[in-house]
């Protein structure tokens, strides 16, 4: 830098020289000073520069760590679903052991030990579904739990019964199964329509129309405001019909759920991945708004 600077002075000191014949003390000085302003301004944008660069590598750092982040909350959530299941599982053998018994022991005895055994065993089987009940409202996978100003995990109202007015599968086809499950949905009957859905995507898995029935169960447990399970049914969407019309509605819906759920960090990820993944959908334009009032 230092052998270019004094190049450059000589050029124009030279070039001042034979211009005008003879340069005066004060011309000199002038130029001189110039020269050395146009050198600090190339200094300051070479310092602006690295630090920009710096910037922008700490951002990508930041990205990174925020998609492993992601990642590793997706894997806990499939792991909580799964050991839920599995005690659900249990449970649910418990109970049948316990009926078993109870039918045996009223074929076996009379009088009021058959009673006194009735009881029992009602009293053990409500035990077991009570505690059934309990794990399934505090994991929130039948219902969703909120905490009261002393941290006591409170559940809120689980959803009605399901109703049981699917016909069998020999009596419904794949078209009129589906249709079946959306009209449920636009009229309001939520549970209805997701035990629809969930039986369409049973028997037909690789149905053209599965992954919409797979965004409607996404989308009925969004509308019931279980945002964790909404989340996890919209990233079936995503990975399980990559190539389907409806995985930018599912990010777009996942990163909303983020935002209801409080966790802003997370729904501003996923909302940037739909923009860059999809820039031209109209999912993408309503994220750009989400993105910019948030």
């Amino acid at each position: 830098m230092v052998k270019k600077s004094s190049l450059f002075r000589l050029i124009v000191y030279a070039s001042v020289l034979l211009g005008t014949g003879c340069a005066t003390r004060q011309e000199v000085s002038r130029t001189d000073s110039r020269i050395s302003n146009l050198e600090l301004r190339g200094s300051d944008i070479e310092k602006s520069r690295d630090q920009f660069q710096l910037r922008m590598e700490d951002f990508r750092k930041s990205q990174i760590e925020k998609e492993n982040q992601l990642r590793t909350q997706y894997a806990e959530l499939y792991a909580s679903v799964d050991r839920l299941q599995e005690q659900i599982q249990l449970l649910n053998g418990k109970i049948e052991e316990k009926n078993y018994r109870q039918n045996a022991t009223l074929s076996g005895d009379t009088g009021d030990s058959i009673d006194v055994r009735v009881n029992n065993l009602e009293q053990t089987s409500l035990s077991i579904k009570d505690r059934l009940l309990r794990i399934e409202e505090y994991l929130a996978l039948d219902g969703a739990a909120k905490k009261t100003s002393s941290g006591k995990m409170v559940p809120e109202k689980p959803p009605a019964k399901e109703k049981a007015d699917i016909p069998p599968a020999k009596e419904m086809v794949e078209n009129d199964l589906y249709a079946k499950a959306k009209q449920d949905f636009d009229s309001g009957e939520l549970e209805t329509a997701r035990t629809g859905f969930q039986e369409f995507l049973k028997r037909y898995p690789k149905s053209a129309i599965a992954d919409s029935a797979q965004f409607w169960v996404g989308e009925i447990f969004y509308r019931q405001k279980w945002y964790e399970k909404a989340i996890l049914e919209y990233q079936k969407v995503i990975e399980n019909f990559p190539k389907g019309n409806k995985v930018q509605a599912a990010l777009l819906k996942q990163g909303f759920s983020f935002f209801n759920l409080g966790d802003k960090s997370n729904g501003k990820l996923i909302l940037k991945e739909l923009i860059n993944k999809y820039p031209s959908s109209n999912e993408a334009k309503i994220a750009k708004q989400k993105l910019e009032g948030s």
